[in-house]
């Protein structure tokens, strides 16, 4: 078994290939983390976010995606190599942010920090979107595969893994570029960059990992 880790802009993507496996359409599951932060004001919150938040490729974030691929299946070698019983499935765990003290905020605050935490929610969902786009796609190619041996087959379907890989690191990294842009407009981050706060810290989560 090879074990693969794709780490991108906030999300991981862990995938066990298996010697007699192969693709489908992925399931997925979606289970839900949070860790507790505290503040009474945005550069308050900001700080507890630095602190306490997820570390990425050892990088901190607001946020972030772990998924990891499993498959099951079996490779049945006749005048050609055919695919059998497989399955593909992936289990995401996405990790945000939870504000302990949020009644306690004023009313304006306690709204754009709601936003806020949306926007991290939405961003992760994101990509997840994107990680499952691409194994419909590496599905379609690899069920169009042909191979005399079930070596040559697997060969073949690991190749098109590497190339989804780079491929769909590129799609995850366009939509970060593109988050950048949203944040620094985002009302709550203008609120910590009126307190003092460096624009360079308020983008930090949205940068490559």
């Amino acid at each position: 078994m090879n074990k693969r880790a794709l780490l991108v802009s906030g999300s991981i993507l862990c995938a066990c290939f298996m010697g007699n496996s192969a693709l489908c359409k992925p399931a997925q599951t979606t289970k839900y983390t949070y860790y507790a932060i505290s503040g009474n004001s945005p550069a308050e919150i900001y700080t507890t976010l630095v602190k306490r938040g997820p570390r990425v490729g050892g990088v901190k974030a607001y946020a972030a995606t772990t998924a990891v691929s499993s498959q099951s299946g079996q490779l049945i070698q006749g005048k050609s190599c055919s695919l059998d019983d497989y399955r593909f499935k992936i289990d995401f765990t996405i990790k945000l942010p939870k504000l302990k003290n949020e009644a306690a905020l004023t009313g304006s605050t306690r709204t754009d920090w709601k936003k806020f935490s949306s926007f991290l929610k939405i961003h992760e969902e994101t990509h997840r979107s994107i990680w499952l786009a691409c194994a419909a796609e590496l599905e379609t190619r690899v069920k169009a595969v042909q191979a005399k041996s079930c070596s040559d087959l697997n060969e073949k379907t690991t190749r098109l893994w590497e190339l989804m890989r780079v491929s769909c690191a590129k799609k995850q990294d366009a939509f970060d570029v593109a988050e950048q842009a949203r944040l620094l407009r985002h009302p709550f981050v203008k609120l910590v960059l009126s307190q003092g706060e460096h624009t360079t810290k308020a983008l930090a989560v949205l940068k490559k990992k």
